[in-house]
């Protein structure tokens, strides 16, 4: 118990009502910006800002006034929906553990899905193209409690006959759009039979589905797969609507599959910002709020997995899945660390499945209601996207709407303009790829079974390692010289770049020191070599050096290449031509084409 006289006592609380009410200075966006300037020296802030591929800027900080004010509908479950369509998230339905199994036959695969489902997988999930329709349903009898997480590319009515059933539940869908992208027949009577029969024998069950994996793994950006997405919803919809269903049958069947990327953010505002579209969509269709609800399925991205250092793929997956839930997905299926192999193990499927439990029984996302919410940089990245993909979206309705407009190209063309983009940053290595064309490891195999076809990101660069194992196999050296001059403190910087820079391609680096310049054709001749990078510092690359160069290059062959470690200046560059040098290796290089050159080199020697 506190003692003390009046005096004292009247002075203590005057003091803590004093403190009470003492606040800090708040602090504004420009207080902010001359801290930062500070720490960059006087630098520009505009040099922490990045541009994505969707080509919005992505800024240092964000604060209120990157919102509008007031922040309309803040709360989940009210509309525009981008934070959900209840107030109680998770808690009220839980995203549903849908991992896509893969087996050899009927009988390995039943097994499979119930070990599954008695481990913590939630939803039916496999390719059913891969059996005959007995065996399909052979697989699902007895799991009529389970909802089906199904796409198929074959007949979807053939399917829904077979295994669709009054009670059934979740979704079996085939999107005529995608598979008229892949080269394949689009619209046609199955799907709208399918969908037509449905209707009558499963009532629970969502068959139309927009799948846009497609799309994203041939390099499409945030905004051009939402517009793909909401274009083709458009798309079924009119078409149903001249069926004679109303739109409240159409939007109740309607279920949206997409692949999640890495860049996190911008993945968690893409699934928020879908729902935005779809909400602004059926508002013109004249659809009651009430009904706006959109069913999202989700996997993690395959365009964004490796073959070598595949357990890196753990990581990516688990980023991927984290934002799928973070932005509100209803079905969730998390790639295996060795999908690009022909088959997945055992030990694959289990991490996979346990990734997306971790996130719900540690991680506790479950328990957490749009915890995005509210977030200055996300909510406004959200806006950003939602408002670019709905005039792409726009942009495609004026080409004729998504069937004529993959018809002609013109969808392909977009598309490919952000792939070039992608590929350039892989091949100038200004977006890395951890472990395949950054801090690669030349010691390890790939994947056993690997596929190297298809759209990954990294398969230019596995090719390539892939060409100098089969050159390995022929006895062919294939090593580059390092020319490292002087003591090590000089040559240390751009040997380390350079080692690293060769290994992408699976190359390695022989280590040849030069004391002196003159004696750099003597160590040539000593350690012969097709290829050679010279390591030093800039005041190493002097007179005495470039005549050194000169004199090895008038007594070598075509084959013989000599590089430059660094970045000289246009007309230092010139003289290091002529004088023999075939490159320079920095940080700004295409390390891609130079490694590919060296290769196609040796391959020649091969021949």
């Amino acid at each position: 118990m506190m003692r003390g006289g009046p005096v004292f006592l009247d002075r203590y609380f005057m003091n803590l009502n004093k403190m009470k009410n003492e606040t800090f200075t708040k602090p504004t966006l420009r207080d902010w910006q001359e801290k930062a300037e500070e720490s960059l020296k006087g630098g520009s802030i505009d040099r922490l800002s990045t541009v994505t591929y969707e080509g919005i800027k992505l800024k240092p900080l964000y604060s209120r006034e990157d919102l509008p004010s007031p922040i309309q509908n803040p709360l989940p479950g009210s509309s525009d929906f981008r934070r959900g369509y209840t107030s109680s998230g998770y808690l009220e339905e839980p995203w549903n553990v849908s991992q896509r199994l893969s087996s050899t036959s009927a009988k390995e695969m039943k097994k499979q899905l119930l070990e599954e489902l008695n481990k913590g997988q939630s939803a039916i999930s496999f390719n059913p193209d891969l059996y005959k329709l007995s065996e399909v349903a052979a697989i699902v009898e007895g799991l009529e409690e389970y909802p089906f997480c199904l796409m198929t590319e074959n007949s979807s009515l053939d399917l829904y006959k077979t295994i669709g059933q009054q009670n059934s539940k979740g979704f079996i869908g085939k999107d005529p759009l995608a598979s008229l992208m892949n080269n394949s027949k689009g619209y046609d009577n199955d799907w709208l039979e399918a969908i037509v029969h449905a209707k009558k024998s499963s009532p629970k069950l969502k068959t139309i589905l927009i799948h846009t994996t497609i799309y994203h793994e041939l390099g499409a950006n945030a905004i051009q797969e939402l517009a793909i997405a909401i274009a083709s919803a458009v798309s079924h919809i009119e078409r149903l609507l001249s069926e004679d269903f109303s739109i409240e049958e159409i939007v109740d069947k309607v279920v949206f599959h997409f692949s999640i990327g890495a860049q996190f953010f911008t993945e968690i505002s893409k699934l928020r910002a879908a729902k935005i579209l779809w909400s602004k969509v059926l508002e013109a269709y004249g659809l009651n709020e009430k009904l706006m609800n959109m069913t999202i399925s989700a996997q993690t991205s395959p365009f964004t997995k490796t073959l070598y250092d595949p357990y890196v793929n753990l990581l990516r997956a688990g980023n991927e899945a984290f934002a799928a839930i973070l932005g509100g997905i209803n079905y969730l299926h998390v790639s295996p660390f060795d999908e690009p192999s022909e088959a997945s193990s055992f030990t694959a499927n289990r991490i996979a499945r346990n990734t997306q439990l971790i996130l719900r029984e540690e991680a506790h996302l479950n328990k957490v209601i749009d915890p995005a919410g509210g977030s200055y940089y996300i909510e406004s990245i959200t806006n950003q996207i939602a408002e670019r993909a709905w005039d792409l979206f726009l942009a495609i309705e004026d080409q004729g709407g998504m069937e004529v407009a993959i018809e002609t190209g013109w969808i392909q063309e977009q598309i490919t303009q952000v792939q070039k983009k992608r590929l350039a940053d892989i091949y100038t290595r200004k977006q890395s790829i951890v472990g395949t064309n950054k801090y690669a490891n030349l010691d390890e195999s790939p994947l056993q079974n690997a596929v190297t076809l298809g759209n990954r990101l990294s398969i230019p660069y596995e090719k390539l390692r892939y060409q100098v194992e089969m050159m390995k196999a022929s006895s062919v050296d294939i090593q580059v010289g390092l020319l490292c001059l002087g003591d090590l403190k000089k040559h240390k910087p751009r040997m380390d770049f350079v080692t690293g820079f060769l290994a992408p391609g699976g190359i390695r680096s022989h280590f040849i020191p030069i004391m002196h310049t003159e004696n750099l054709k003597e160590q040539i001749e000593n350690n012969p070599l097709s290829h050679y990078v010279i390591c030093g510092a800039n005041d190493q690359y002097d007179d005495d050096l470039l005549t050194a160069v000169k004199l090895v290059m008038t007594e070598k062959q075509s084959i013989f290449k000599l590089y430059l470690a660094g970045h000289p200046t246009v007309e230092e560059q010139k003289c290091w031509k002529e004088a023999g040098i075939t490159e320079f290796l920095h940080m700004k290089s295409d390390c891609y084409h130079i490694l590919s050159t060296i290769v196609e080199d040796w391959e020649g020697e091969v021949k």
